[in-house]
């Protein structure tokens, strides 16, 4: 069973990697909303296809490029980047003839690296998962003190370990609040799930600073050029990369917890202006504060607030 499986998974990948044999991309794909146009969709484990993925029901797809002179390979979850695996060597160069699904010419070459192998496998399990219609509330991340790794399982299937081969979003330390942040993306993308806010398993079991009073969802939105250097309502300057936030009613010096409700991303802000006074947002986040949660590019989102102690 396992070596059909292997078999199986090395023609999948072997073909979706096919794809990426026609360019040679020497940047990481920016993290936007939407997946870069070299993404490739893997969408089954251990099994021939006899027609091509569906595409508009996959929400896992991989992207594949060279970075400082290594291998890496992007895994995005509904176009947002969860984490990068990266190879030891060099992106396989244009032209190297490769196996497909379909059959054709025997392929010059037929190995993958464990990086194109690790991308290729967690890509296809998420989309089935998400074609079976798994139940996102079980997915749940864990810390292995015995082996010091953090382990993201659904229900009882382990997903995905992070090791030191495993680049996070953003390059950021491996941490408790990091594995989370990508346990919850897949908890969402997979199930519109609610976010975990700790780790099994781990000594840092609350991830939030102090204990929430309250917690709402709204719109956000952020300022900062047009008014850095200004005074807040507070009375103190302004200043565009602090973490800080406008809200209508909250006290002055209040923090608060902000998540974008689009990718699981966080960011603690102090409250020191009042605003927003356009109808329908809740927050005016500064624009360093906005850039910590992705918000930038879309200057509106959903998001959580905790409101913190």
């Amino acid at each position: 069973m396992k070596k059909t499986l292997y078999i199986g998974l090395t023609t999948t990948a072997l073909a979706v990697f096919g794809v990426f044999s026609d360019s040679r991309a020497n940047t990481p794909a920016p993290a936007t909303t939407s997946a870069p146009e070299a993404a490739v969709v893997a969408s089954k484990v251990g099994e021939r296809q006899a027609t091509a993925p569906i595409a508009t029901r996959a929400i896992a797809t991989l992207h594949r490029y060279e970075k400082q002179g290594r291998e890496a390979i992007t895994v995005y979850l509904r176009g947002i980047p969860i984490l990068t695996f990266m190879g030891t060597n060099a992106a396989q160069p244009a032209g190297v003839k490769v196996a497909t699904a379909s059959g054709g010419a025997p392929p010059e070459r037929t190995t993958l690296s464990d990086a194109a192998q690790q991308a290729t496998i967690l890509t296809a399990r998420l989309n089935q998962l998400h074609e079976q219609g798994f139940d996102a509330n079980l997915v749940r991340v864990r810390w292995d003190g015995q082996q010091q790794r953090y382990r993201i399982y659904a229900d009882k299937e382990q997903l995905l370990t992070l090791n030191n081969q495993i680049l996070l979003p953003q390059n950021q330390q491996r941490s408790d609040e990091n594995a989370l942040r990508i346990a919850n993306l897949i908890r969402r993308q997979l199930g519109n799930a609610p976010a975990l806010t700790s780790v099994d398993g781990s000594d840092n079991t609350v991830v939030a600073v102090g204990p929430i009073r309250m917690q709402v969802t709204g719109m956000a939105s952020w300022y900062g050029p047009g008014f850095h250097g200004a005074r807040t309502a507070n009375g103190e300057r302004f200043n565009q990369d602090a973490m800080t936030a406008a809200h209508k009613t909250l006290p002055f010096g209040t923090r608060v917890r902000v998540t974008n409700l689009h990718n699981g991303r966080s960011v603690i802000v102090r409250i020191n202006d009042r605003g927003p006074f356009t109808p329908g947002r809740e927050i005016d986040l500064s624009r360093g504060a906005a850039a910590a949660i992705g918000l930038i590019g879309t200057g509106v989102g959903p998001v959580r607030i905790d409101v913190l102690q």
